[in-house]
């Protein structure tokens, strides 16, 4: 494979229906993603969902490649993408008025091992933005508004779902509780400095003591911290979340096809955030469900040899992919 197209595997890219199309099959073929994210679309029931992951995988082989992440929002509660057939969990709501370390700690592991009969061994939770009584957004998805009430939760959460060799992916980074707008309509802002941001980090400090795989960046901008949205910024990827946090694993953004985000070339703004620090660019393919995403990979491929981030920096983002994909292929459970 050309280096051009192993920077594909930068990208998470969404799949439009139960089953793969001769496009998507050509595109992924020429430039593999580094994982797929499910959707409901995909997961009517779990057999069918596990079909499609089983073809997704099988275009791996060939290549020797490691497997693709396989992700999906699976919260529990009002967040949960498989439902007719798939177990239902407590959502975290639930977990937090209850309290109980044990039993959430539990709940994740059993959650996880559904998802990976699946195939699934990625899962996008937990949420750790604080609750707040303004946030129209999250509500039933997050655990309280005590930090260290939710920095236990996430932390318990964390291990139960990797000690049975779930990636878990902590969410939305830095917080996403102090706004009211909802970044799938326009980019929210949020007027925290620096000092009053500080309680909103302590869950995601609690998931990085976890030994949590992944970290999703949300579309958030705090313009007293900073003049770029959370996933354009150097400032909250590197600074905050690489050595104030001390997060090591894979950096994930929220989906870049959503209203926060859109402009006039998506390989572009992809290209730009994998610049600022992300390891992996969401591409859901849900606001822009082009049929045949092939030229949208091989623009974003282009672009970043062109104007990306230096080797030695793509070098590192890959490696921490390459590992992680790895490790999953295991399916033993993670060191905390």
């Amino acid at each position: 494979m050309k280096s051009e197209q192993a920077y594909s595997g930068l990208l998470m890219v969404g799949v439009l229906g139960e089953k793969l199309s001769p496009a998507e099959i050509a595109a992924f073929t020429r430039y593999p993603p580094g994982g797929v994210i499910l959707f409901a679309r995909n997961c009517v029931t779990p057999k069918k969902a596990a079909v499609l992951i089983a073809e997704l995988q099988g275009l791996r082989r060939p290549a020797g490649m490691p497997p693709l992440l396989i992700a999906i929002d699976q919260e529990g509660g009002p967040v949960r993408r498989l439902r007719e057939g798939f177990p239902e969990f407590t959502g975290a709501a639930g977990l937090g008025r209850q309290n109980d370390l044990a039993k959430t700690r539990a709940e994740a592991a059993e959650l996880g091992r559904a998802l990976s009969t699946i195939g699934i061994n990625c899962n996008l939770a937990p949420v750790a933005d604080l609750l707040s009584p303004q946030s129209r957004v999250l509500k039933e998805r997050c655990f309280g508004e005590q930090p260290s009430l939710v920095a236990a939760q996430v932390k318990a959460y964390i291990e139960g779902l990797q000690k049975v060799g779930i990636a878990a992916c902590v969410k939305h980074f830095p917080g996403h509780g102090t706004v009211v707008e909802d970044s799938h309509e326009r980019l929210p802002v949020a007027s925290l400095s620096r000092s009053e941001l500080k309680p909103h980090l302590l869950p995601f400090a609690g998931a990085v003591k976890a030994g949590v795989r992944m970290m999703m960046a949300a579309h958030l901008s705090f313009p007293a911290i900073d003049a770029h949205s959370v996933p354009f910024s150097r400032v909250f990827l590197e600074d905050i979340a690489r050595r104030e946090l001390g997060f090591v694993g894979v950096l994930v953004s929220d989906d870049f096809d959503m209203a926060a985000v859109l402009g006039p070339s998506l390989a572009e703004v992809m290209v730009e955030g994998i610049t600022a620090g992300l390891d992996l660019v969401l591409w859901g393919r849900n606001l822009r469900p082009l049929a045949d995403p092939g030229p949208v990979l091989a623009e974003f491929c282009t672009r970043l040899r062109q104007s990306g981030p230096r080797k030695r920096e793509l070098r590192e983002k890959l490696e921490r992919l390459f590992s992680l994909r790895e490790k999953l292929a295991e399916g033993k459970a993670f060191a905390s």
